[in-house]
């Protein structure tokens, strides 16, 4: 289907296939069973399935192809590995008979929420203190025990005001900075 969705809308697509290959034949070897996709297939299948995707990965903020702002779009949940492989995730509890579970997280609950939110901060980033409150700078510097407030403030900003996505992000990037520090 995501194959087929492509060659449909060829004109979208082809001007991002890589590595000199001519159109016709990329799609042909996509629809080889056992090739490996990358974000262009992911968009496709995005828009092909009217599901908007969640990507986790090791020690970073989830990443999302979010085509779709209304509540009833489906998330379809990924692992990215090593910078080149996807694997589908599902709930611990999740008996891994027929297709997964939902799996809700706070930040993708409500999607179009969250767009009219990021919207709101984009446009208001002087009026931001009416969005980015004091509560919130102490919700995500106990979560993620971050001591700058400035900080925690900039983060929030960047993620639309919420809590649990600011949090998650600290604490990767503290794991960054600790595991280049071993590194060293």
């Amino acid at each position: 289907m995501v194959v087929q969705y492509i060659v449909k809308n060829r004109e979208t697509f082809e001007p991002f296939i890589e590595d000199d290959v001519p159109f016709d034949e990329y799609c042909q070897s996509m629809e080889t069973d056992g090739t490996w996709a990358g974000h262009m297939e992911l968009q496709a299948a995005s828009l092909v399935t009217h599901s908007n995707i969640c990507i986790h990965r090791h020690m970073s903020p989830r990443w999302y192809i979010r085509n779709f702002d209304y509540h009833e779009a489906r998330m379809i949940h990924l692992s990215y590995h090593d910078g080149e492989h996807y694997n589908g995730v599902r709930l611990k509890e999740d008996s891994c008979i027929g297709s997964a579970r939902p799996i809700i997280i706070k930040a993708d609950a409500d999607i179009s929420a969250a767009s009219i939110q990021s919207k709101t901060v984009t446009s208001k980033l002087k009026g931001a203190a009416g969005i980015i409150n004091a509560g919130s700078i102490k919700l995500v510097m106990a979560g993620s025990g971050c001591e700058n407030s400035e900080k925690v403030e900039e983060v929030l900003l960047q993620v639309g005001g919420d809590v649990d996505a600011a949090i998650e992000f600290l604490i990767a990037e503290q794991g960054t900075e600790e595991y280049s520090v071993k590194k060293q």
